[in-house]
């Protein structure tokens, strides 16, 4: 009913509420938020499908051989196809191989991002570890996380110093050479371009349409998009806001996150 609502305890403890159609609406568009992402998931699946294809026909017997970072050039063609189809949302994407994984590249990213009009740009990093430049990507969570749980994994938003300069999400998948991890197929999302999403809102739908100060958090508690100009995307979400969990698990609160997305979509009743 429209006069219903919807009521918690913000993190402050005081009771608050808000309308009940903004609980419906919040967990519709975080519900089509989630269906974007996991289209950009399906894309990275099928560079991950032809990664581990080109890595099984390398070590197939009994003419096996060492995979060499050129085998894996063959992918760019679906990385420029998910960069295309997913145009406004995804700014990169490409494979990264654990170390040692090609026999002529003790590191090796194959990474592409869309340059200006239609260009697929290579992105070129300093993978020596004995420069002052070097870059690590097995530290990064979006590498670990997949090696570690043998699955999807969205990670940020960071600031990624290294090709957007921007707040940014990379979605990675692992890939396996006869089920040994070899490394990982991603995405780059730019929180920008969540937020236009979510903003002016998707099917109809978006925050400034709740009736109420809304944040869309990630799991770590840090804003992702906002209606207040007090909490821009990456800040922390303070503690004494008095949200209420609209759609999502609130940022902090136990038990497994809904798949792949453990994002949040809440209230500040009179924020």
């Amino acid at each position: 009913m429209s006069g219903a609502r919807v009521s918690s305890t913000g993190a402050s403890g005081t009771g608050v509420s808000v309308p009940a159609v903004a609980a419906d609406r919040g967990a519709r568009l975080l519900a089509e938020v989630t269906r974007r992402i996991e289209q950009v998931l399906g894309s990275v699946a099928g560079i991950v499908a032809a990664a581990e294809s080109i890595a099984s026909a390398a070590g197939r017997p009994p003419q096996g051989r060492a995979l060499r970072r050129g085998d894996f050039a063959a992918t760019r063609p679906l990385v420029a196809a998910l960069l295309r189809e997913h145009a406004g949302l995804a700014a990169g994407a490409g494979v990264v191989l654990a170390p040692h994984t090609a026999a002529d590249a003790p590191r090796c990213i194959e990474w592409w991002w869309a340059g200006q009009g239609a260009r697929i740009v290579p992105l070129e990093v300093d993978l020596d570890p004995g420069s002052a430049e070097f870059y690590d990507y097995t530290t990064t969570d979006w590498y670990r996380a997949p090696e570690r749980t043998g699955a999807p994994a969205l990670a940020g938003p960071y600031v990624d110093f290294i090709c957007t300069h921007e707040y940014t999400f990379t979605l990675a998948a692992p890939v396996r050479q006869a089920g040994r991890f070899i490394g990982v197929a991603a995405a780059d999302i730019l929180a920008t371009q969540v937020e236009r999403l979510v903003l002016p809102g998707l099917s109809g739908l978006g925050l400034a349409a709740l009736g109420c100060t809304a944040v869309l958090a990630s799991a770590h508690g840090r804003v992702i998009a906002s209606t207040s100009a007090r909490l821009p995307p990456g800040v922390p979400l303070p503690r004494s806001a008095g949200f209420v969990p609209l759609a999502g698990p609130g940022p902090g609160q136990p038990g497994p996150p809904p798949g792949l997305l453990p994002w949040a979509l809440l209230a500040i009743p009179g924020g």
